[in-house]
């Protein structure tokens, strides 16, 4: 033994070429980072703007379509679809629909109808797989979600 101190860390690299290559290693994790970070914050932004582009909903349509929201859930716990019961609340949805989904929501209630009036199960079956119908339905329910607030309502925001 010397007594001389060594003057690098064993585990530093001696070669230039080691220094460069873990200095550019280096640049290069923190510009992925950087990258990803960016990213996060745009996805984040676009998920906020997704969920405002329906402009806020009357009043009127909201309350029909809470109660009717109510009226399904209270046959459900029944376990029974009571389309005789449902026509009226699905009537003052399309009655109150704001101009951008009055037509699916008539739609709606014209599917109800015709699903009250079929002759049978094979053309029940053929109006609730009709995807036209079906996505009226997700319209009017996308926009009582949205319109109405009903998340921020739910999630106390």
């Amino acid at each position: 033994m010397t007594g001389r101190a060594d003057p690098l860390p064993s585990d530093a690299p001696t070669d230039p070429r080691d220094q460069a290559s873990r200095r550019r290693a280096r640049k290069w994790w923190w510009g992925l980072g950087g990258f990803v970070f960016v990213a996060v914050l745009l996805m984040m932004w676009l998920g906020r703007q997704s969920n405002t582009d329906i402009p806020p909903a009357p009043k009127a349509f909201c309350t029909a379509a809470e109660r009717y929201e109510e009226e399904l859930g209270r046959q459900q716990i029944a376990y029974k679809r009571d389309l005789d019961r449902q026509i009226p609340f699905v009537t003052d949805i399309a009655a109150t629909a704001p101009r951008a989904v009055r037509a699916d929501a008539e739609t709606f209630l014209r599917s109800l109808l015709e699903l009250q009036a079929a002759p049978n199960q094979k053309a029940r079956d053929r109006l609730k797989d009709d995807p036209d119908i079906r996505r009226a339905v997700e319209n009017v329910n996308r926009h009582w979600n949205q319109g109405c607030r009903v998340f921020d309502r739910q999630s106390g925001i």
